[in-house]
């Protein structure tokens, strides 16, 4: 099953990349595969190949919020849908 990143494994990646270390060994690190890594550096990283957690951390809230899904639909509407389709 798919689930995001959180803004901690966020935080850790931006940390260990500043230490050089290796996108494999991050992915141990944060429990996800290396592929996620890479996609999530690969994402969310500047002109300058720089990785900003915080940067990224919007940028996944804000497309969450973009997202369509199950909206709530009001009582109202719901019970005029139910009428005109019965």
């Amino acid at each position: 099953m798919y689930k995001q990143l959180t803004s901690e494994q966020r935080y850790t990646i931006s940390v260990l990349l500043q230490n050089r270390t290796k996108q494999k060994d991050i992915a141990k690190a944060i429990n996800v595969s290396a592929s996620t890594v890479s996609r999530e550096i690969r994402r969310n990283s500047g002109v300058r190949r720089h990785y900003n957690w915080e940067t990224a951390q919007a940028n996944a809230v804000q497309t969450r919020r973009r997202k369509p899904g199950n909206r709530s639909v009001d009582k109202d509407v719901m019970e005029e849908a139910k009428r005109l389709l019965i």
